[in-house]
Formats: structure tokens, sequence, C-alpha cells
């Protein structure tokens, strides 16, 4: 069996400036180690997010997820990786 890279998990909200939100979806997709999720639970590492005073925002810090903006998303795809904080 092949020894799997763990997999970060992330749901988007609200609107993106440098993305449309499907773009920003493919991209990670395609270049991180993440997947998406459409809904923030206690299995979700991070939420994207330009706003972080919003129910969903307030919802994944409950849960203990990480909220990042727009600009910690692309740093994130450039290294071609987002840190996986479960186990």
């Amino acid at each position: 069996m092949k020894n799997k890279q763990p997999t970060a998990t992330f749901c988007i909200t609200g609107a993106l400036e440098k993305y449309k939100r499907v773009d920003a979806i493919v991209e990670i997709h395609n270049k991180t180690n993440a997947r998406f999720v459409s809904g923030v639970s206690s299995r979700t590492d991070y939420l994207i997010s330009s706003r972080k005073d919003t129910s969903k925002a307030k919802k994944a810090k409950a849960f203990g997820t990480t909220v990042i903006d727009e600009n910690e998303m692309i740093a994130f795809i450039k290294a071609g990786n987002f840190p996986v904080k479960r186990v």
C-alpha cells in the first residue's frame, strides 16, 4: 500500500476577490493535499472567509476550525500544502 499524505479539509464562505469559488476549489484540489467540504463541522480544518465575524466563522471557531483569508489560502496553494492539524 502507498503511504498517503494526510488530507486537510476546507470550506469556503462568502465571496473571494481574486478567485471565483469553483476556481479556488479546483486550484486547491489540484495543487495541494486539501479537499473541499460543503459545510463546517468538527472535522473541517480550514474555513476560507474574507470576514471573521460571520455566523459560519463563529461556528468554525467553536469547532476548532482555523479561519483563514484569501491571501493565506493563496500562500498554502503556492506552498502546495495545507498543514493538517488533526490526526
